[in-house]
């Protein structure tokens, strides 16, 4: 399944990015420009990873390091099995992970 990225105004909740498929490195300029331009509206922002079917080391680490450069405007929620599998093996989201992917 090809990756999809879907953005959407919620109202006065701000935004909701929907992350569908898969993403690897061919996805990460494309995934690296939506986030930064969903930040840079200075608006809440939802992005929900449930379509989420695999993200490999790349992904993962975009995701994790977005999440923190942009923790007061950027949640990233309700992640697949898949997102918390690869953020696992990638060692994000664990007890000692600062990262909030799994």
């Amino acid at each position: 399944m090809v990756a999809g990225i879907g953005v959407r105004e919620r109202g006065e909740e701000g935004v909701l990015v929907e992350l569908r498929g898969e993403f690897d490195q061919h996805d990460l300029a494309n995934l690296r420009e939506i986030l930064d331009s969903v930040a840079a509206l200075d608006r809440p922002a939802l992005v929900d990873l449930a379509g989420v079917t695999f993200l490999d080391v790349g992904a993962v680490r975009e995701l994790a390091l977005r999440s923190q450069l942009y923790a007061h405007r950027l949640t990233l929620h309700n992640p697949s099995w898949q997102v918390r599998a690869s953020a696992a093996a990638c060692g994000f989201g664990g007890a000692r992970s600062r990262s909030t992917l799994a």
